[in-house]
């Protein structure tokens, strides 16, 4: 009986001992994941000063703020994690009238505007208004929608089927052909509001003001994520994710 009694606080012993082991593992993870501080280790956000952003930045985000559009009732705002998925077109917004990206700043081709009647695009979709489209490269365009706004190449394939299916755009050997119509200037004003970054990502709020002569006919504001990207040598700012915060 004496000897069963000793087997069993042994046995005790060791599960007490290994359930504080645990414990301990435990504790050390939790520990590691904070800092002395108590908070999470991820990078702290550094405040930038306004009037110290990078121009190119600012620009970029003007452009794109002024020429990417969604349909109608659908809320403005671009996640290049779903590029694919349907609910932005990224082509769509390069290849247009004006372009959300300024193609002069990227390793790519003009776009070539055609008014002529008499040529028209492959599928004659400019017939009905008048003779007039747009060709773009497809390589361009696909450099552009994959460097500079993260698409994937399946994004591209689904984005093209869908340009297609739409009547936006269409593929027809290596060109990007698309109807065009009149554009006017969109009479914007921007101020950015803040700026922070972990050292890789920024994050960035700023507002539109829309003026019709001396008028301001509604104000808008705006969030993105963005971050740069070396290619072949060269810095360029790229979009992660953009969202129209209030229209008023």
């Amino acid at each position: 009986m004496k000897k069963n009694s000793s087997l069993t606080q042994k046995t005790v012993f060791i599960r007490v001992a290994a359930f504080l082991t645990a414990a301990m593992t435990l504790l050390c993870a939790v520990a590691c994941s904070q800092d002395s501080t108590g908070t999470s280790s991820e990078p702290p956000l550094t405040e930038l000063k306004i009037e110290e952003l990078d121009k190119d930045m600012t620009d970029f985000l003007i452009r794109f703020s002024d020429w990417y559009y969604v349909d109608e009732g659908e809320k403005n705002e671009y996640d290049s994690a779903k590029a694919g998925g349907g609910e932005t077109n990224i082509l769509r917004c390069i290849i247009a009238d004006v372009p959300c990206a300024e193609f002069s700043k990227y390793p790519v081709s003009e776009p070539k505007v055609v008014y002529d009647a008499k040529h028209l695009d492959p599928k004659k979709w400019a017939k009905k208004s008048g003779g007039s489209y747009i060709v773009y490269e497809s390589k361009d365009v696909d450099w552009i929608a994959v460097n500079i706004f993260n698409a994937t190449e399946k994004d591209i394939e689904t984005m093209r089927a869908q340009g297609e299916k739409n009547e936006w755009f269409y593929l027809d050997d290596g060109k990007y052909y698309a109807v065009i119509g009149g554009v006017g200037d969109p009479l914007t004003e921007y101020t950015f509001e803040s700026a922070k970054t972990d050292g890789t990502v920024y994050y960035v709020t700023y507002h539109s003001d829309f003026y019709n002569g001396e008028t301001r006919e509604f104000f808008r504001s705006y969030t993105a994520e963005l971050q740069q990207k070396n290619i072949d040598g060269k810095d360029y700012w790229t979009l992660n994710k953009f969202e129209q915060t209030s229209d008023k």
